[in-house]
């Protein structure tokens, strides 16, 4: 079994639709193993154009599971789609295979509740964050991105405001007013000698490093801390308008 602090390198993926396929590519791209495995001949096809491990088969039974060796790898992705059974025994297959970290693709919440039950270490819902993500950037344009950690905390990545600029992390006291404690800021930086601009990543920062336009600011909290700053981020998007 992988170590919480080694890296996993070896990934099943069951289930070749878009979401499937597009894991499996990315995992590759960053030079991890991978087994593509679905039923349909055509999708392996798909997938055999960039993976080197692919299989045709029907992953409710057990047995080509087994015969495949996927029981060695660090972790698998279950992506079925509108399958519920055939979600639910795969899951269920690789967790009796000894797989170590599963996650599953789920429709709804109460199809997840039930993939928890049977050995899914992590539910994922694509639509449901994707609609998500999409309406919290329509209601907030500073907004660049957010991660949801678990069902408690997030991490958000933000515009930094306009009241913000050139003042401290320090002087804005962001755990005491907004209970979010910042763990990176995001700098455009220009090359000396050059017209290249990059993007720097200033981790922790310092509690006396200023804020310059420009920057984006990675902030961690609890959710309802990050609502409270998100608020704060449209009123005054709202009064920069007026």
């Amino acid at each position: 079994m992988i170590g919480k602090t080694e890296k996993r390198q070896y990934f099943v993926v069951v289930g070749l639709g878009t979401f499937g396929l597009t894991v499996a590519s990315e995992l590759l791209k960053k030079g991890c193993q991978v087994t593509a495995i679905d039923k349909d001949e055509k999708k392996v096809e798909l997938a055999s154009e960039f993976a080197i491990d692919v299989i045709i088969a029907d992953g409710r039974d057990k047995k080509p599971l087994e015969e495949a060796g996927v029981s060695s790898a660090d972790a698998a992705i279950v992506s079925i789609g509108e399958d519920l059974e055939s979600s639910f025994l795969i899951t269920l297959h690789l967790k009796e295979l000894g797989i170590p970290w599963i996650v599953t693709k789920a429709s709804s919440p109460s199809q997840g509740e039930i993939l928890e039950k049977i050995g899914a270490d992590r539910i994922i819902y694509p639509e449901e964050e994707m609609a998500k993500k999409l309406a919290d950037q329509l209601l907030n344009p500073s907004i660049i991105n957010y991660l949801q950690l678990n069902k408690q905390v997030g991490i958000m990545e933000s515009e930094a405001p306009d009241t913000f600029i050139g003042k401290t992390p320090k002087g804005l006291s962001l755990r005491n007013k907004y209970g979010l404690n910042l763990i990176a800021i995001k700098r455009k930086v220009r090359r000396k000698n050059a017209d290249e601009v990059i993007e720097d990543l200033i981790v922790v920062p310092s509690p006396e490093e200023k804020i310059e336009e420009g920057d984006a600011l990675l902030v961690i909290g609890d959710h309802k801390s990050l609502e409270k700053f998100k608020k704060m981020q449209r009123t005054v998007n709202a009064q920069d308008e007026d």
